[in-house]
């Protein structure tokens, strides 16, 4: 993937014959986790921000002479990679030297949190102008809950994967099931009102949890609902 013309990441301070390398220019370490909200929140406002097709957006930040760019999921806000690089090819690093691009974001080799590699200057063969950081996938606990009055429902429900269920033949409410389940995880979950249980009721409410928050709902006084959620 190419990235446009963004910021430097490790940058070198020239001082007569010696070289040393600039301190972080940002702290990644701060929101390298964090969806795109969130790091707008420690970030403060982009730049520009564009979204190139319904699964990808990018938001841009500047400082000194490096670029940061996030590129996001718009579906469920997840920050898929950063980049930090430098504007000015000048300021490319060898290969032996390439380490010293970690400087300016705060980053370590071997962080659990994250994986580098390192931006090869589009016109320097072996010299390098930034790093990009991947962020690690995570587990999430997952719960789909049907509450609501005592009633007889059929619930169902898709996660992508193939795993897929069809309560049979009727679930009674209240239900629930959990799952331990990795970002990007598509889930879908459906209910339909079939019979009261010694009451004239029929409000039901359907929803998907991820680590305990609330991220699809739907409820109905006795028709069929679907709820949706990325995760």
């Amino acid at each position: 993937m190419k990235f446009p013309l963004l910021a430097p990441v490790a940058l070198v301070l020239l001082t007569g014959c010696h070289q040393k390398p600039a301190g972080p220019v940002w702290d990644v370490s701060t929101f390298v986790g964090l969806p795109i909200d969130g790091a707008k929140g420690i970030l403060g406002a982009p730049r520009s921000e564009t979204t190139t097709d319904p699964s990808q957006s990018q938001s841009i930040w500047n400082r000194e002479e490096a670029t940061l760019t996030a590129t996001w999921k718009p579906t469920n806000k997840r920050v898929t990679e950063w980049a930090l690089v430098s504007r000015d090819e000048d300021h490319a690093v060898s290969e032996d030297n390439r380490a010293s691009l970690l400087t300016a974001g705060n980053l370590k080799d071997g962080d659990p949190r994250y994986s580098v590699d390192y931006i090869e200057a589009p016109n320097r063969p072996l010299f390098y102008t930034g790093v990009k950081i991947v962020p690690a996938l995570k587990n999430h606990s997952v719960t789909l809950r049907l509450s609501g009055s005592p009633s007889l429902v059929q619930v169902s429900y898709n996660i992508s994967g193939g795993q897929a269920k069809s309560d049979s033949p009727l679930t009674i409410a209240p239900w629930s099931e959990t799952f331990t389940l990795p970002d990007d995880s598509k889930i879908s979950l459906s209910a339909s009102f079939f019979k009261s249980i010694g009451a004239s009721a029929r409000d039901m409410k359907i929803e998907i949890l991820s680590d305990g928050k609330v991220v699809g709902s739907a409820a109905s006084a006795g028709s069929s609902i679907t709820c949706e959620a990325e995760l």
